[in-house]
């Protein structure tokens, strides 16, 4: 940190090194995504009180997504955190990428059904817009609750399927929560806030 010509755009005078910068932009990023991932989750279970499908799945998928990336940007540098969303090098919204980089730092937490959870969540992103399913149909089945496998009629066995277990999904989520490393109180304020609680119901 060094001394700098003071304006108002920098009151203080202070410039900042790049590696301060860097840091900056690392912890931000870390906090963003676990808020973000907080709200995405949130909103996917109040919008699975209306049954509104496929959407709460997309709204789930993000949730993991961005909690993945909280995960990850905890240790990762700056450079690699901007290649998060690129085509070529980065993870974009895929699921099963972000989720081996994630076992490969967090191995001894990890079930191996949460596996099949990663991989159900991110198939509904096929389906994130009407196309394939106008084409091609689909059956999606979402859980409220825990349930043994259900047999499907042969139509339905025709079709492709979409299967989420919500359960399961908080289930991931409370591992994810816990990987990210933050301080829960912090971060739920918003959310257990009671005054918002009584503007929801």
């Amino acid at each position: 940190m060094s001394s700098a010509h003071s304006d108002n755009r920098n009151p203080t005078g202070i410039e900042h090194t790049q590696a301060r910068r860097d840091e900056s932009f690392r912890t931000r990023y870390w906090r963003h995504a676990i808020r973000y991932g907080i709200q995405y989750y949130v909103a996917g279970r109040f919008t699975a009180a209306s049954n509104f499908t496929p959407v709460l799945a997309n709204l789930l998928h993000h949730a993991v997504e961005l909690f993945l990336k909280a995960c990850l940007a905890y240790d990762d540098p700056v450079e690699r955190i901007r290649q998060y969303g690129s085509g070529k090098t980065g993870y974009r919204h895929n699921l099963p990428l972000l989720w081996v980089e994630f076992k490969k730092r967090n191995a001894a937490a990890v079930r191996p059904e949460f596996d099949r959870i990663i991989d159900a969540l991110h198939k509904f992103e096929e389906i994130r817009y009407p196309e394939q399913l106008i084409d091609d149909g689909a059956t999606i089945i979402i859980n409220i609750f825990a349930v043994d496998d259900q047999p499907r009629d042969e139509r339905e066995a025709e079709q492709t399927s979409y299967l989420l277990s919500l359960p399961e999904v908080d289930e991931l989520m409370g591992l994810l929560f816990a990987s990210t490393r933050c301080n829960r109180e912090l971060f739920l304020a918003e959310v257990n806030d009671e005054r918002r609680r009584l503007y929801y119901r």
